[in-house]
């Protein structure tokens, strides 16, 4: 086999000498001791015989030159639709609307629940949207105020002291 070989072939022979690494046929080291031998390759028996023993699936052959590998293209992040968008701004609404009525005796708590839900759309959809996250972490915020205020007022109520 005195045929010389170019880019295409040695790159193609790599491809094959990867997949049986990845396969557990060949280990690290003689991945790299035979990848040596590809790149610096001048003719197709310099491909052939590190690649004799290796499985049929594996076998490289100058006349069937494999198809280039392309990796996938990245899909790319598609903006949310109007109803997602609508309950996010809604979640970031209620999550706002949640600090000032939690110093109501709790009640922040209602708008504050909403806020997790009506974020939760918007955040499977589009994990960046900026309306969601910030209504979720506003929600979180006055949830745990509301808990506060809740429990001082119950506290307030149950303490039989009176203040002078």
């Amino acid at each position: 086999m005195n045929e010389r070989v170019g880019t295409a072939q040695r790159q193609a022979a790599v491809e094959l000498l990867t997949r049986a690494l990845e396969g557990g046929y060949i280990d690290l080291v003689e991945y790299e001791r035979r990848m040596v031998v590809v790149q610096s390759a001048k003719f197709a028996g310099d491909i052939v015989g590190p690649m004799s023993d290796l499985p049929r699936q594996f076998q490289w052959n100058p006349h069937h030159p494999m198809a280039p590998v392309v990796p996938p293209m990245p899909v790319p992040q598609q903006a949310p639709d109007a109803d997602v968008r609508s309950k996010s701004t809604v979640s970031l609404v209620m999550g706002a609307l949640s600090l000032p009525l939690a110093l109501c005796f709790g009640l922040g708590l209602i708008p504050a629940v909403a806020s997790f839900f009506l974020a939760r759309p918007g955040l499977k959809a589009y994990p960046t949207n900026t309306s969601a996250v910030v209504g979720l972490i506003l929600g979180v915020i006055g949830a745990i105020a509301s808990v506060v205020m809740l429990i001082a007022t119950i506290a307030a109520i149950l303490d039989p002291t009176p203040t002078p």
